[in-house]
């Protein structure tokens, strides 16, 4: 079973990796496209904002509060994915939430913040 489970992990990174944004190419998908299935594991690993990382799982609505206690502020939203721009340590990081609940934080390119 375990085996299993690190060859699924495995193959599913390796296709994943192709998909993911390094913040050098414009038309990048950013990381919260991934399936909310794999949110938790995307969120603590592929570039979510330290000062975020801890509202992966929090219900929206408090979430949403916290992140303007921490200087973000919602910009945009685009296919399923909340855009918040933080102009004091110039981070976009892209939210997306389901069930009431966030799944997964990344962060995003700047254009997807209007900047």
């Amino acid at each position: 079973m375990r085996v299993a489970l690190l060859a699924l992990t495995l193959l599913t990174t390796c296709m994943m990796a192709g998909c993911q944004s390094t913040g050098d190419d414009a038309n990048a998908v950013p990381a919260s496209t991934l399936a909310p299935g794999m949110a938790a594991t995307a969120a603590a690993g592929s570039g979510a904002p330290a000062d975020l990382a801890d509202l992966v799982n929090k219900p929206a609505a408090s979430a949403a509060s916290q992140m303007k206690a921490r200087g973000y502020a919602s910009v945009s939203f685009q296919d399923g994915t909340a855009y918040w721009w933080n102009s004091r340590t110039t981070v976009c990081a892209s939210v997306v939430n389901a069930n009431g609940k966030i799944q997964s934080i990344g962060t995003a390119t700047i254009r997807f913040c209007g900047q």
